[in-house]
């Protein structure tokens, strides 16, 4: 089954909001969440975050080329129960490699690859490793479904798609007529 992951925005206006979306994420199915670390400190954010959640992967993609501090991802690890992963670039690989935040990791566990259609996606189909696609949000209930099943296809362990209104509704009701939210809701 095809995974989802949603990369944040990194930076917050309201703590509160931002963490209550963070959790209904993490409630709605979502594997992993991601941020930048363009905004604000990402270790104090993802610490926070691994604060309101129990089994969300949360990731911080690297923008630079600094890397990240050994010191706090120890401490990362132990409140995420290790569920922390960086993502950077690597000279001699294509897209982003993934790498567990612990001690001692230095072996890729996957790619995140930026890509325009599933048919971009190059999987090889011996490898061991998590291939996530970064895709734009689908139009539609349909369009999302369809998109899901390319990149299924395609041999991806997930997409990874950005914050917006519709991500959270799209995760929580993936089928085009399937809106028993609304009833529940309304009575």
């Amino acid at each position: 089954m095809l995974q989802v992951a949603v990369r944040l925005p990194a930076t917050i206006n309201e703590v509160g909001e931002y963490l209550a979306d963070v959790t209904a994420f993490e409630a709605a199915g979502a594997a992993a969440l991601w941020i930048d670390d363009t905004g604000l400190d990402p270790w104090v954010l993802l610490g926070a975050m691994a604060a309101v959640t129990h089994r969300v992967r949360l990731g911080c993609i690297l923008e630079s080329d600094l890397g990240p501090p050994p010191d706090p991802l120890a401490t990362l690890q132990k409140l995420s129960r290790g569920r922390t992963m960086v993502a950077m670039s690597q000279p001699g690989h294509e897209g982003r490699r993934i790498f567990n935040a612990g001690p001692n990791n230095e072996a890729a566990t996957g790619t995140i690859f930026e890509v325009q259609s599933a048919d971009q996606l190059d999987v090889a189909p011996d490898a061991h490793i998590e291939v996530w696609a970064a895709i734009e949000v689908p139009s539609d209930r349909a369009a999302w479904a369809e998109t899901l099943s390319a990149y299924e296809a395609a041999g991806a362990t997930g997409v990874i798609l950005p914050w917006n209104e519709r991500v959270l509704d799209l995760l929580r009701n993936p089928e085009p007529d399937d809106r028993t939210d609304l009833l529940i809701s309304t009575g």
